[in-house]
């Protein structure tokens, strides 16, 4: 019997208004954007490069949203980025003056510099400033299965009584994908893991064979199927259903839980946060807000003794370690499976990833990462993606999956806490406006077209669940605070114009401008359906 392990990683990305104007306003947001390229998207690329040089079997699922395509694909954030790493490394030039008397730490801060002349290089010369078309040659190649996913990270429980919202986000998120890979995914990934009773059927209806939900949607379901979570299973309409084991958050993320190692880079220990802010860069004194500068000398151990500087061979020893012990887990787990359910051709494990969670507290996940891969293959442990376990799609067990989501409690109660349950009613009368208006102008055209469509745009952007999450866990608030304001306020402005019959073509083009994601938008796709 076959032991398959299912990777599935997930990106996050909330637009970031990026025109000349709201550069130095956004900095900080910007810099957690640039910080991801640096330790999410290049390293990605890196390891799976290294992988296939070394001919290692594997294929992992990825999730890449159309608003990080969108900004991925931008020149102008292109270019910033160069500057991006060009201005870190001034300021480690100064960091190397100011600790020039400390060899231990010279060392560190001399690699970082090196690390970023290391990501200019590569993303200028081996990825022309663009990663989309070399994700895309991966994928292409097999190493790498893309699912689809929606416009913006929508939270569809909330909209479960709203099929045209539902099927609005699946259709944008379907056509980004054919604009920047020129697929269409086999594999639909619900934001934050949400799922209603019903929602299946707007899946399906969009051409997707297979979603993940939460361990809980399939062991709660009325008729919980025979094969637990090692196996697929399908709904009534016959979508396939794999569901993720949540055990493997806990064995990251829980209180002893492997990123917490000693010897690993403490995250929230870098300079921009501990030393007098004449010392930092300049940019941040104009905004008024700290940020990361990505020069961190301390390992988490948590105190400032020599011995709990961070040392980059001994993270990298423990990583290898703690992948051979993850590996060893999944077998475990796997062969008990294999030994309840003999009559299976074979038994997986779903783990998904939130890779921008990960890399905000584990510096070192890619070295794990790649470990596990190869300790996988090394152990008769395949790494193969769910599409490739679809083949029986119409012979599995039927279930009705129960209502869940992977954030929270597992509810995903979060988004709408006292901090920021404030916004749904918003959210949800612009829903309702958008619907009425699609339906009112059908066929429009000229001004009143690029009105609809910006209309549209921006209640998909106000509808992220990001600024949700943002909020309540107070990470850059007022940015959230404000990015939801100005998306609503510039709905409400559409739906006035139309009603008024009045526009001002000048707020119209600035707008367009400064909210240039999804420029292929047609308000058709909000039109009711039957």
């Amino acid at each position: 019997m076959q032991k398959t392990l299912s990777i599935i990683i997930k990106a996050q990305q909330d637009f970031i208004r990026h025109s000349a104007a709201d550069l130095e306003l956004n900095a900080p947001v910007l810099n957690s954007f640039y910080e991801s390229i640096s330790y999410i998207y290049i390293p990605l690329l890196r390891m799976v490069e290294k992988l296939a040089a070394d001919n290692v079997k594997f294929r992992f699922g990825l999730v890449l949203p159309p608003v990080l395509c969108n900004m991925l694909s931008d020149e102008g954030l292109q270019n910033d980025y160069v500057r991006w790493l060009e201005e870190r490394n001034d300021f480690g030039k100064a960091e190397l003056r100011r600790n020039k008397s400390d060899a231990n730490l010279c060392a560190i801060i001399k690699a970082s510099i090196e690390e970023n002349n290391s990501l200019k290089a590569d993303f200028i010369e081996k990825y022309e400033k663009c990663l989309i078309p070399v994700f895309a040659k991966y994928m292409e190649q097999g190493y790498i299965e893309f699912l689809g996913t929606c416009g913006t990270d929508i939270f569809m429980p909330h909209f479960a009584d709203m099929k045209e919202i539902i099927s609005a986000q699946i259709e944008s998120g379907l056509h980004a994908y054919r604009q920047y890979f020129g697929v269409v995914p086999e594999g639909f990934w619900l934001p934050e893991m949400g799922y209603a009773p019903g929602i299946e059927k707007l899946i399906r209806a969009y051409g997707y064979t297979y979603t993940i939900l939460d361990s809980r949607s399939v062991l709660l379901s009325q008729n919980l199927p025979e094969t637990g979570i090692f196996y697929p299973v399908r709904t009534e309409n016959s979508l396939v259903i794999f569901a993720r084991d949540r055990t493997i958050d806990a064995e990251l993320f829980g209180d002893s839980g492997l990123i917490y190692s000693n010897c690993y880079r403490n995250q929230n220990r870098d300079a921009g946060y501990e030393l007098p802010l004449e010392k930092l860069p300049p940019e941040m004194g104009k905004v008024g807000i700290r940020y990361a500068t990505g020069f961190k000398y301390w390992n988490r151990c948590f105190n400032d003794t020599p011995e709990c500087r961070y040392d980059a061979e001994a993270a990298a020893k423990k990583a290898a370690e703690d992948a051979q012990v993850f590996v060893g887990k999944r077998l475990e787990k796997l062969s008990k499976a294999e030994e309840l359910l003999p009559k299976l051709d074979f038994v997986t494990q779903v783990m998904t990833l939130d890779i921008s969670k990960l890399s905000k507290t584990w510096y070192e996940y890619p070295l794990w990462l790649e470990n596990v891969i190869r300790i996988a293959e090394k152990q008769g442990l395949t790494v193969d993606s769910c599409g490739s376990l679809c083949e029986g799609q119409y012979n599995l067990e039927k279930i009705e999956p129960y209502y869940s989501a992977g954030i929270g409690q597992g509810y995903g109660e979060n988004l709408l806490s006292s901090k920021n349950c404030w916004m749904m009613r918003y959210i949800r009368k612009c829903c309702e406006r958008m619907i009425d208006l699609a339906g009112r102008f059908p066929n429009d055209t000229g001004l009143k077209t690029r009105l609809l469509n910006l209309g549209a745009k921006e209640l998909m952007l106000a509808q992220s669940s990001n600024l949700a999450k943002m909020i309540n866990r107070s990470e850059f608030p007022q940015f959230a605070e404000k990015r939801f304001k100005e998306s609503i306020a510039a709905f409400t402005s559409v739906f006035d114009s139309l009603g008024s019959n009045t526009v001002s073509t000048e707020w119209l083009t600035n707008l367009e401008a400064r909210d240039s994601i999804f420029p292929w938008m047609n308000y058709k796709i909000f039109c009711k359906k039957r």
